[in-house]
Parts: structure tokens; C-alpha cells; sequence
């Protein structure tokens, strides 16, 4: 960590030592690498809502307001006041991030209540600070008057921290921006704890990118999909928070204070480098294992997956047991013991950061008996497969990280000592195109199948 903020200049130690002190667990950053590097997601400024007659409510010891059109019933507005101030209170406050840029002209974090198409409140691009040393900008909020209660509540959380990214690392793009901010809403407001808040619907799709959004069928079938399986990815953020922070929000906190960018002014897209991939990939070097890479965690994500809701225990994510079986991904295969070989294709390809997974009965397996695994998969990624053995309840008996090639195709593991198994799980995840970098923005990742072999082996009497 010393030596990142030794690479920083005096400006940003000041501006983010503070986040800094309470951030992560493991901590280092590649953040002046590639920053200038390709371009990244669109610059996109709101339009503040013209509303008639306009009445206006201010905390007296925040610099919070909300702008409600003109009859709008008082108490309406107050309501919305108070949860505003409940939301800017747990994030500077609880958890220790820096305010919200205020708007420049009335110095205040305007909250507007606005009719509209879109998923309950929306924090809005206002003006960029044309003065900072790195992207740094305001923003206002637009929030539905139908929302009340725990609704309310978690949507102003969470876009009361899109708007702290927008001061801290605006560039972030849009799905990564969604899944931290709702992952941090979880932490601000208690009844969004325990709420599902789309977690089935990421954990129905492994195969899709973390940063990524569903497509074809699943959109169609999923009204709203982009922005529910965001919020379903904020699991991601949840563990790694769990894994690896050593305080609430910790590694969020980090990733924005160790990804600050320089986009000129009049571009139309945000610089693309440095981002929180670029922070997990500089941090995680070496971290796991002598040798262990960002594809290690990604392979560690993967296996967790499994443990997620019901299937949790007090080692895998806990917190999570009131998701139930909205926490259970969906498996790819689920096979019986294989008396015969087995050729398994896969029906959905894996994007980068997504996973997959084959399920093995192993309740009628001979004595003995081992189980043969081989899997092939296209070029242009790196697959990262793991073997997960399961007793009768679901509980991990050991994980096993399968070798392979770091730009190879394929890889073998032969599985052995499987009395008292009840199951074996076989996990892949798409770490990314070994000669390309990740790159977040991308809003079409591409996908890659792969082709596993199982057969089982018994030895000889």
C-alpha cells in the first residue's frame, strides 16, 4: 500500500489517504498504469426535471435538499427528506466515504422527485470539476414519488453512493457502478440485508459477465433485465468485501480510491484505464499463493457461488443465508455416476468473469473408483476449472484447483477418494482472453463453449 501512495502525487495522498486507512485487507494498485489507455464508457450528463412551481426542503445540518413539484403533499417530501439524510449519513458517517459533490451553484446534493421510466432513483451526471487533477464531478439524484419504506430507502442509498463515485471515479462503468452500489446499499439500510434484490437472477445466469448485462432470450423473458442482473452482481462485491475487507464496504471504498482517472475535457467517453479490474488484478498478484493472479480469485468467486443462500455455511458467506435458494446458481449438468463415458458440451458459453458448472452423483459410486475429468475449450480464453467434493448435505469435504496451461485449451484431473462422497462438482470460470486485457466497459463480451469429458476408473482388484 506504501508504495502505490508513494506513486501518487501530493494532491490525491491528501484527497484519499483517509478512504485509505480503512480499506483493504490485502492492498496494492497498479492505478498510474494504462491510464492512458483505450477509451471507455460514454460521458452522459442528466437533464435536470423542469418542474412547475417548484417546492424545496433542506436539512438543517446536511447539505441535502429535496425539489418536488408544486401541491406535492408535504409530508411526501419530508419523508423523502429524512430517508436523503438517513442514506448521506450512513455513507459519510457509517461507512466512511466522502460526501457527495455538492452542486456548485446552491451547494447542495439536490434529491428531485420526478416521474419517470427508470429503476426507482437515479443519480444523474451534473458537471464535471473542470479544476481536479483527476475526474472528479457532482451530481443530482432523480427519485419516483410512488416510493416509500424499505424501497425508498435502499434506491437512495444506493444512488447517494453513485453519486460518490461520481466525485470519486466517475469512469467506472455503468454495470460495475450499479453492482457496488448495490452492494453497498445492503450495508446502509438494514432491511436491504436480507432482501433477494436480484441475486436469483445473476445466480440463474453464471455464465454472463460480472460487468455484463443478459441479452436475447433472457432479456426478453426478464423485464429490466441490465439493471436487475447488476444488482443481482453486487454479490460479487458482497463476497470479496467478506473475503478480503477488514471493515464494511472496505474494498469498494478501495477500488474508487485507487482507480482516480484524467479524461480531457470535451471527451465524449471516460478514460478506460486505470479501473477496479486493474486494482484486483495489481492487488492480488502473489496474494493468494506464491504465484496466484487475479484468475485464482475469480476461480475462488466461482466455487463460493455455490455457496451462497441455503447452501451457505459459517465459512462461506453467512451473511447470506436469508437469500435462501435465491442464492443457488444454476448448474449446467447434473449427471449420474458415469457407467459409460460422458461428453458434455456446454449449452450456454461463458463470458469473462462467468462461470459454469457440472454436477456429478457420486451416492452409487464402486468402491474404489475414481472419476476421469477432461475438458477443452475455445481459444481466446483462459478457463480455470476446480473440482468441489460434497457430502450428503452439501457441505464442502475439499476443493480442488485443476492445473492447466496459463494459454492453453485444455486440462485433466482425475478425482480419487471418493468414499463418503455424495457429490462432485466440477466449476469453470472464464478468466478472459489471455492476449487481451479485461476491459469492463465492454457492453458485448465475448463468450467462449467449452467441452468436458468425464469417465469414471476403477482400479484393478
Amino acid at each position: 500500500m506504501s508504495n502505490t501512495l508513494e506513486k501518487m502525487d501530493r494532491t490525491t495522498r491528501a484527497s484519499w489517504g483517509a478512504w485509505l486507512s480503512l480499506g483493504l485487507l490485502v492492498g496494492a494498485s497498479g492505478g498510474e498504469a494504462r491510464a492512458d489507455a483505450a477509451d471507455g464508457s460514454t460521458i452522459s450528463f442528466g437533464q435536470r426535471p423542469t418542474l412547475v412551481r417548484p417546492m424545496r426542503a433542506c436539512s438543517f445540518r446536511e447539505p441535502v435538499c429535496v425539489i418536488a413539484q408544486g401541491g406535492t403533499a408535504p409530508d411526501r417530501v419530508l419523508a423523502v427528506l429524512a430517508s436523503a439524510i438517513d442514506a448521506w449519513r450512513a455513507a459519510t458517517w457509517g461507512l466512511g466515504f466522502p460526501a457527495p459533490d455538492t452542486d456548485p451553484s446552491t451547494g447542495t446534493f439536490d434529491i428531485y422527485l420526478s416521474a419517470g421510466a427508470f429503476s426507482g432513483a437515479e443519480a444523474e451526471l451534473s458537471e464535471r470539476d473542470p479544476f481536479a487533477g483527476f475526474d472528479r464531478a457532482s451530481a443530482f439524484v432523480r427519485v419516483r414519488p410512488d416510493l416509500d419504506g424499505c424501497e425508498l430507502d435502499t434506491a437512495l442509498a444506493r444512488e447517494t453512493a453513485r453519486a460518490i463515485l461520481l466525485r470519486a471515479a466517475p469512469a467506472t462503468d455503468p454495470a460495475t457502478a450499479r453492482a457496488e452500489t448495490a452492494y453497498l446499499a445492503r450495508l446502509m439500510v438494514p432491511c436491504a440485508l436480507e432482501a433477494p434484490s436480484d441475486v436469483d437472477v445473476y445466480q440463474s445466469h453464471p455464465e454472463a459477465s460480472v460487468t455484463g448485462s443478459l441479452r436475447g432470450a433472457s432479456s426478453r423473458e426478464l423485464p429490466g433485465s441490465p439493471t436487475r442482473y447488476a444488482d443481482g452482481a453486487s454479490l460479487f462485491y458482497w463476497w470479496l468485501d467478506y473475503a478480503f475487507g477488514n471493515s464494511p464496504g472496505g474494498i469498494v471504498r478501495a477500488l474508487w480510491a485507487l482507480a482516480p482517472t484524467r479524461t480531457p475535457q470535451g471527451s465524449e467517453r471516460w478514460a478506460g484505464r486505470p479501473n477496479g479490474f486493474d486494482v484486483l488484478d495489481a492487488t492480488f498478484k502473489n496474494a493468494l499463493t506464491t504465484g496466484s493472479t487475479i484468475d485464482d480469485l475469480l476461480l475462488d468467486y466461482a466455487v463460493a457461488r455455490v455457496f451462497v443462500g441455503a447452501a451457505s455455511d459459517d465459512d462461506r458467506m453467512p451473511e447470506t443465508r436469508a437469500l435462501g435458494d435465491a442464492g443457488k446458481p444454476r448448474v449446467e449438468w447434473e449427471i449420474g455416476w458415469p457407467k459409460e463415458p460422458r461428453s458434455l458440451a456446454s449449452g450456454r458459453a461463458v463470458e469473462p468473469t462467468g462461470a459454469a458448472y457440472l454436477g456429478v452423483d457420486c451416492r452409487a459410486t464402486p468402491r474404489g473408483a475414481r472419476l476421469r475429468f477432461e475438458a477443452e475449450w475455445e481459444e481466446h480464453a483462459k478457463m480455470r476449472w476446480a473440482a468441489v467434493k460434497l457430502d450428503a448435505a452439501g457441505r464442502e469435504l475439499v476443493a480442488v484447483a485443476i492445473p492447466g496451461k496459463d494459454r492453453g485449451t485444455e486440462a485433466q484431473f482425475t478425482v480419487v477418494d471418493l468414499d463418503g462422497v455424495a457429490r462432485v462438482l466440477f466449476v469453470g470460470t472464464n478468466a478472459g482472453d489471455p492476449f487481451v486485457e479485461f476491459d469492463p466497459s465492454d457492453e458485448t463480451p465475448e463468450p467462449h463453449g467449452w467441452l468436458v469429458r468425464l469417465a469414471a476408473e476403477t482400479l484393478e482388484p
